[in-house]
């Protein structure tokens, strides 16, 4: 039997029985509810009363103990201040002298809180000197060391000289344990005697949390309080919703009664005229009731029969429509099929020019007429510093900043572009790290079929080695041209020295009656005697010496050229050297030379005194420091000082012979220790470089070829203890 079958016809009777039976769901439910949990619900309140009022006590127990610990230290550091004055203004006043003072006593022993209270001991000793009973004076704290080891602890902490406080365990009179928390200050000011004290402060845990268990059994009664509160709320609800549920069903449910059967009128014409639609009438039409939602709904229906009396067409038409969509639908794959193939054809043609991009060691940028970026390859990304995400869109400008760079420039960026596309003069591009590059630009328009234009090709090309290494070959050819005419120089100069010389010493033999003759003669064979000094510089920076090179290791004759070189001066060499430094083949004398100016240099760049780095480590290059060097293994020795650095004007020119920047003479310098270093380490295959900051120090780097592993095995004093890592002053 079918359920629907008890319920009454009449829409109005069903509504009135169905909003009974709804309303006896919620009654029973929360009947339901009620008896489950309302038992527990008392039980979980004062769960969670006592669980929020017991975190509420914890953290205000924190709060307070951090409090009273701040307390205590500013109590300390205050005392121990106005102890340290009464020490400053007598210094003459011994231990004795102290503890016979009532002032003294009764500040260094003051009452803190209800039972703590401050003293002193010595910090070195740890023997107690002032405290709150007499009779503990002159006992050590050490004695506390096994039986309340938390307690030695904070004193062991304090004897280094600094503050120190903490928790610790004390054993009262009648053997029971209380937390208690001390913080010590070491005094800064001696006794008269030299005694060193300490100031410690000392209370009971208890008395920060004092007021806070006060509250605590206030929280206690308040809780109970709200408990009680709840439980008769509880049973208020239980008791009084049933009642209330009951009576607002009723009224729902006669109200429900009475629109039901006031809207059943229009319903019962809905139902008739529906029938007579089902059985082909298109012409019904109902009469709405006066207003509500069932006179639109009635409405609706009306025009709904209209519109569908008004578009009944015949069979014939639907199969002409089926036949045209068919057709439609046809042409529309074809479409479909051909830009496919257009799109396929695309992809692959943009593959074959994103490889060719990526491929081009040059930076390529496409920008359109505005200036904005389309696309870089990886060569532009790493000249730029940009990704290709992060320059998209961006104007060119932006991106890629060059030295220089006018602001109008920026007005009309693609003509400025077009008229320079011959760049015939390389310039400087500033990279987004401030990496400055050395490139050659070119520029190309991009057209349309119809000659539109809608972009430009901009290559860079990073020109900035070859530059490097033209100027490098200029300056070797430049050297070697000097170092031509200079060795022919000092040759008939060190000739013409040799004569002077030698009659001067024959002149010296004829007039020894004469001292004031022979005094004059002394000095200018001293003068000579340089000038023959000025004449081997000439020839080491034009041959370098002519090198006789045998098998050495570095590390003897490093050092002791560095500190002949600072010896009697307020500098001093920190040397770092590996164990396992490869061994060269070089003339010793002629690096010894290198290395001497170069620690010159270094001194004469802190008048004020310093310590000048000397390191020496095995390398493996490919490329000398973009010199045109054999690649292979190296030795490296730099000399690094933190002096007043060169100018950046004055780098390149550090190595031209007769460039100085101190006062030219016999003593100040002549401008040759670089330029023979140069010649010196060039003759011997290497190379020099020199990198500085001013005010900052400056980094001289010598490179010398190591022998191979086979030639490693000629004998050769071995890295003497202590060279790895020798005294900064002494070596």
């Amino acid at each position: 039997m079918k359920i629907s079958g008890f319920f009454p016809k009449r829409f109005g009777s069903r509504l009135f029985i169905m909003t009974i039976i709804a309303g006896f769901i919620p009654i029973a439910i929360f009947s339901v509810l009620l008896q489950v949990f309302g038992n527990n619900l008392e039980s979980r309140v004062r769960q969670a009363i006592e669980e929020r009022y017991q975190k509420e006590w914890e953290r205000s127990s924190v709060l307070l103990t951090r409090m009273g610990e701040t307390y205590i230290r500013q109590k300390a550091l205050d005392i121990a201040q106005q102890l340290d004055l009464v020490l400053q203004s007598h210094p003459y006043m011994s231990l004795a002298d102290l503890r016979r003072d009532r002032k003294f006593r009764n500040m260094a022993v003051q009452t803190i809180g209800q039972r703590g209270y401050t003293g002193l001991f010595e910090t070195k000793t740890a023997m107690i000197r002032f405290h709150r009973d007499r009779a503990v004076e002159h006992t050590s704290a050490r004695m506390f060391e096994k039986t309340l080891p938390d307690y030695w602890k904070i004193i062991g902490a304090a004897r280094e000289g600094k503050p120190s406080g903490g928790y610790y365990d004390w054993r009262e009179e009648d053997s029971t344990l209380s937390k208690k928390y001390m913080y010590i200050v070491p005094l800064s000011q001696p006794t008269g005697d030299g005694r060193q004290l300490s100031l410690f402060v000392t209370t009971y845990l208890d008395e920060f949390t004092k007021p806070l268990r006060e509250a605590h059994s206030i929280q206690q009664e308040t809780a109970q309080d709200v408990l009680r509160t709840t439980s008769i709320l509880i049973h208020s609800i239980r008791n009084n919703g049933f009642l209330f549920m009951g009576i607002g069903i009723l009224l729902v449910s006669f109200t429900a009664f009475a629109i039901g059967r006031y809207f059943s009128r229009g319903i019962t014409r809905l139902s008739d005229a529906t029938k007579r639609v089902n059985a082909g009438d298109l012409t019904t039409h109902v009469r709405p009731v006066p207003s509500g939602e069932i006179r639109t709904l009635m409405e609706d229906f009306n025009r709904m029969v209209e519109r569908l009396n008004a578009t009944t067409v015949s069979k014939e038409l639907l199969e002409e429509s089926e036949k045209r969509l068919i057709e439609s639908n046809r042409d529309l794959r074809r479409e479909i099929d051909i830009r496919s193939a257009a799109e396929r054809a695309l992809a692959l043609e943009k593959g074959r020019l994103s490889v060719t991009l990526k491929s081009i060691a040059d930076a390529v940028i496409a920008v359109d007429t505005a200036g904005s970026i389309i696309l870089i390859n990886p060569a532009a990304e790493e000249l730029a510093g940009y990704t290709q995400n992060e320059a998209e869109d961006r104007p060119f400008w932006e991106i890629f900043r060059f030295k220089g760079q006018l602001a109008e420039d920026n007005s009309d960026p693609i003509g400025f572009l077009l008229r320079e596309s011959k760049f015939s003069k390389p310039c400087t591009l500033i990279s987004r790290d401030g990496t400055e590059y050395l490139i050659e630009k070119n520029a190309a328009p991009i057209h349309t079929d119809n000659a539109m234009l809608t972009g430009i090709v901009i290559v860079l090309r990073d020109v900035t080695e070859q530059h490097r290494m033209e100027a490098e070959l200029l300056k070797a050819r430049k050297l070697e041209s000097i170092g031509t005419l200079a060795g022919g120089i000092a040759h008939d100069f060190n000739n013409l020295l040799a004569v002077i010389l030698g009659n001067i010493s024959f002149a010296k033999m004829l007039i020894q009656q004469d001292p004031k003759a022979l005094k004059r003669l002394d000095e200018a064979e001293k003068a000579t005697i340089r000038g023959k000094d000025l004449s081997y510089r000439l020839l080491t920076f034009a041959r370098g010496g002519a090198p006789v090179k045998k098998v050495t290791a570095l590390y003897d004759l490093i050092q002791d050229a560095g500190e002949l070189t600072v010896a009697g001066s307020r500098c001093g060499c920190t040397y770092r050297f590996p164990e396992d430094l490869f061994k060269v083949s070089v003339d010793e004398a002629q690096i010894r030379q290198v290395v001497h100016n170069l620690i010159l240099n270094a001194r004469e760049s802190m008048p004020d005194g310093g310590t000048i780095e000397v390191a020496a480590e095995n390398m493996y290059l490919t490329d000398v420091e973009g010199s045109n060097h054999q690649p292979g293994n190296y030795i490296r020795i730099s000399v690094r000082d933190n002096g007043i650095g060169i100018q950046p004007e004055n780098l390149e020119r550090v190595f031209d012979p007769y460039f100085t920047t101190k006062e030219m003479g016999s003593e100040k310098g002549m401008g040759l220790g670089l330029a023979i270093c140069y010649s010196i380490v060039k003759s011997h295959s290497g190379h020099i470089t020199l990198d500085s900051k001013p005010g900052q120090g400056t980094v001289a780097c010598i490179y010398l070829p190591a022998l191979e592993p086979e030639e490693q095995s000629t004998t050769v004093s071995s890295l003497p203890a202590g060279k790895a890592d020798a005294d900064p002053l002494h070596g």
